[in-house]
């Protein structure tokens, strides 16, 4: 099996970061199933990815890199940021599962446990965003309730990467608050490069409780060769085509491509 993993970041600055992806992605991933990277190519910071503006012109980068996952003959593709960008619009693109791992882990700990909280960066948007992306899953009422770790997300998205058990720790104790305070029963870290950092640390649940924590890139990935084999397998499609998820035809996608002034060459067609 083939699975593109597009990140968000240039690859030029994610050296570190795509390291401790690639540690994590070997001890999850079936022995079968091939990774490929695949990196956007302008945005630098993933302090960017937390306001909307940037998020959305991140958005056509994900997009291109999508195109690319498809003439590569990808059987999956998981966008690999916890605000699944592009992830709604790259499912009208393609023929094969496109999972946003925020979306995958928040329906997984959905299945462990009544009540769902999220761990997430310090930034106040992207504790709103988490709650979105919670009532777009269809979870709203599910939800136990957001906690941000106090670790700036300038330094998190630092030192974290060289010591990411600092990381874990904070974490953990966020979580705790989830479970003691605010009734969760499962925990999903919401942001990438946390749930990353977490794992790294081996954190997979919160100590003493019993309580599973899931990183949202690793569940995402199960989701996305869960999917892909299911289509293979089963013939079940990728999404449903009736409504929202409804495939653009490829014409369509190359004159709207046209209409916008991008490229309409074969990558551009998606």
């Amino acid at each position: 099996m083939k699975l593109a993993v597009i990140h968000v970041n240039a690859e030029k600055y994610s050296g570190l970061y795509t390291q401790l992806i690639d540690a994590n992605f070997r001890r999850v991933k079936a022995d079968t199933t091939e990774l490929r990277h695949l990196y956007v190519q302008r945005l630098r910071r993933a302090t960017d990815t937390v306001f909307a503006y940037p998020t959305l012109l991140n958005k056509l980068d994900v997009l291109e890199q999508v195109a690319v996952a498809r003439e590569e003959g990808a059987d999956a593709v998981l966008v690999a940021c916890s605000g699944d960008p592009g992830v709604a619009e790259a499912r009208t693109l393609l023929d094969v599962p496109v999972v946003g791992p925020m979306e995958a882990a928040l329906h997984l700990a959905a299945n462990y446990g009544r009540k769902v909280g999220i761990v997430t960066v310090q930034d106040r948007t992207w504790v709103e965003y988490c709650e979105a992306l919670t009532d777009a899953s269809g979870l709203a009422g599910r939800l136990a309730g957001v906690r941000s770790i106090s670790i700036p997300s300038s330094q998190a998205f630092t030192d974290g990467f060289t010591q990411p058990q600092s990381i874990a720790t904070e974490v953990a104790a966020q979580a705790r608050k989830l479970v003691e305070e605010d009734g969760a029963n499962a925990i999903v870290i919401g942001s990438a490069g946390l749930s990353v950092m977490s794992s790294a640390a081996g954190l997979a649940a919160v100590p003493e409780t019993g309580v599973p924590i899931f990183d949202c890139l690793s569940a995402g990935l199960k989701v996305a060769e869960l999917r892909a084999a299911l289509q293979q397998r089963l013939g079940v499609p990728p999404y449903s085509r009736i409504g929202w998820g409804e495939r653009l035809p490829d014409g369509d996608i190359a004159r709207l491509r046209k209409l916008f002034g991008l490229s309409t060459g074969t990558a551009g067609t998606a």
